[in-house]
């Protein structure tokens, strides 16, 4: 409950969610989730880059786009 009101999360969904995932880690007495959360704070996080990344296919120079297309 400390966790979730720290995030400012104050639903019962947020904190089973957190359950489930020391469960998941198999992290089963305090110790180890206290051991757990250090060890996650210690770890370098990752920066999000500034520049987009493309998602999906890029699209083939020789497209175009016809809505009517297949239409009788």
């Amino acid at each position: 409950m400390n966790i979730a009101c720290a995030n400012n999360k104050r639903r019962l969904s947020y904190v089973v969610g957190i359950l489930k995932n020391w469960e998941n880690e198999s992290l089963l007495t305090v110790e180890e989730i206290d051991s757990y959360h250090e060890n996650q704070k210690s770890a370098p996080k990752h920066r999000q880059s500034t520049e987009s990344i493309p998602t999906g296919r890029a699209i083939p120079s020789g497209f175009e786009l016809d809505l009517t297309a297949g239409e009788e």
